[in-house]
């Protein structure tokens, strides 16, 4: 199994939170499937941006 570099993570959330903000676009519509992927979607980033090591200390 190969190993996810901390670039491609990052790559991943980007995408992520791009994503996220077109779900809350779409969750001003009567959506609520948008709003709760969008939920799904912030709470995923915020896993991941806790595998990422502190490169800003």
């Amino acid at each position: 199994m190969a190993e996810v570099s901390n670039t491609d993570l990052r790559t991943a959330i980007k995408y992520l939170e791009d994503a996220t903000k077109l779900y809350d676009a779409l969750a001003l519509l009567p959506m609520q499937k948008c709003n709760c992927r969008s939920h799904m979607i912030k709470q995923l980033v915020t896993k991941l941006k806790n595998k990422l090591p502190n490169d800003k200390k």
